[in-house]
């Protein structure tokens, strides 16, 4: 992908209202949009976190992120598992690497060894992540990268001539809140009839070139407004509706939730509620909790609408993008659904199954907010000082969190500053009835 790279579009404005009626577009621009259900959670987080306009995207997630970069080194079993949680990577990886516009930036996997001939020649070689891990037979650090012949070449050698999800032979019709269907006069008809228009004397076309920074602009708008292509291309417009407003998604537990998930182990949380209003203050957690919530980070957004929320989330763009990619004839217009994550029939498990990343530390407080941080005397009163609730009006409780708690805290993250009192809901009345 060239650094100054673009992809052409046309778009059809409504002067009145000042805000896009629809984009016609080719397989670059389609395959981009797709893309981002393949991006993890975690990578989003980072992604928008370094464009100028701050997107107040993904709820709580943003939080979960920073507390994961703060929690110091010490706290994992080695450094490369903490490279590992900051760097998830999409099983699409190499894939999106072939779109005109990539905007994951994630460094290709690196693989290290022990520079001592030794350690590789008299006994099985290690391999590591991470160019400062220590090596288990002579200590010293496993800093010479090695190369696999398997291994995707780079992004600048990678060919771009035909479409990655779609095919590059079809034209496609983008409306303002990113539902795709395949050009028809009909569809385009319809399209306008649906946003109130009969007549076409207050319609303008217009030819734009989007760059790799719009499209993560783009990727913002998508999770905050219902109107991402108005707030793209017509600087200024503020169309109607502003920012959505958290809405409440289907949720199917019986379509989300298979045999085998369903009885893995729970965790336990401790919860600390405000006696006199049932609030939840903050909660306590070990470590195979805070591993498990810190996984979040590493699920995919098509995982997140498609599988979690069976492609009705609070995300309403997204789950356009997500029901557009079922839509979509395989075949014909859509070369894989299979590429796309969250469109074939997988299921929620434990993100930390087969895998123990932190060390065995003590306790992690975990605010409602989803910040979290290691728990210590001199951190709880300081906590416990800026609630200003009196210590005898606090109450501790434990509850268990099992996958199905585990999704509606996901769920809760993507929109609520108050995932723990959101997501948990439930338990939580039960806690305090009185209140």
């Amino acid at each position: 992908m060239a650094k100054d790279a673009k992809v052409s579009m046309k778009v059809l404005v409504d002067k009145e209202k000042n805000r896009v009626v629809f984009a016609e577009a080719d397989y670059n621009f389609v395959d981009i949009l797709f893309s981002f259900m393949t991006l993890p959670m975690g990578a989003i987080v980072r992604l928008l976190g370094k464009q100028e306009k701050k997107f107040e995207a993904l709820g709580s997630l943003n939080n979960l992120h920073k507390s994961l970069v703060d929690l110091p080194v010490g706290y994992f079993f080695t450094e490369e598992c903490k490279v590992m949680l900051l760097n998830p990577k999409s099983s699409s990886y190499d894939h999106c690497r072939k779109l005109r516009l990539n905007i994951d930036d994630t460094e290709p996997t690196k693989y290290f060894i022990c520079g001592e001939w030794r350690c590789n020649r008299l006994w099985l070689p290690k391999l590591s992540l991470c160019n400062t891990a220590r090596c288990t037979y002579c200590g010293k650090s496993m800093d010479q990268e090695i190369r696999f012949k398997y291994t995707s070449s780079s992004a600048d050698d990678v060919c771009v001539s035909s479409g990655v999800f779609v095919s590059d032979a079809t034209t496609f019709i983008v409306s303002d809140d990113l539902c795709v269907m395949p050009y028809t006069l009909e569809g385009c008809i319809q399209l306008l009839k649906d946003v109130g228009i009969s007549y076409t004397r207050h319609l303008d076309e217009r030819t734009v070139d989007i760059s790799r920074e719009q499209v993560l602009d783009l990727l913002g708008f998508a999770l905050s407004c219902n109107y991402p292509l108005t707030f793209l291309l017509l600087d200024g417009s503020h169309p109607i509706q502003e920012l959505v407003h958290p809405v409440q998604g289907s949720f199917n537990q019986s379509t989300l939730i298979n045999n085998k998930a369903s009885t893995s182990p729970n965790f336990s949380l401790h919860v600390s509620l405000q006696k006199s209003t049932g609030k939840l203050l903050f909660a306590e957690a070990e470590e195979d909790l805070v591993d498990f919530v810190f996984g979040f980070l590493a699920i995919s957004l098509g995982t997140v609408i498609g599988t979690l929320t069976n492609g009705a989330s609070s995300l309403i763009c997204m789950d356009n993008i997500f029901r557009s990619v079922l839509n979509l004839s395989k075949g014909r217009y859509l070369k894989s659904q299979e590429d796309i994550e969250g469109t074939s029939s997988t299921t929620f498990n434990n993100p930390s199954v087969n895998r123990e990343l932190f060390k065995r530390s003590g306790m992690f407080i975990v605010m409602d907010d989803f910040v979290i941080t290691p728990s210590s005397y001199v951190s709880t009163m300081d906590k416990l000082n800026k609630l200003k609730v009196p210590l005898f009006d606090i109450k501790k409780h434990k509850i268990s969190i099992g996958v199905e708690e585990g999704i509606k805290l996901l769920k809760a993250s993507l929109r609520s500053s108050s995932v723990l009192t959101t997501g948990l809901e439930d338990q939580l009345k039960k806690l305090n009835p009185n209140v």
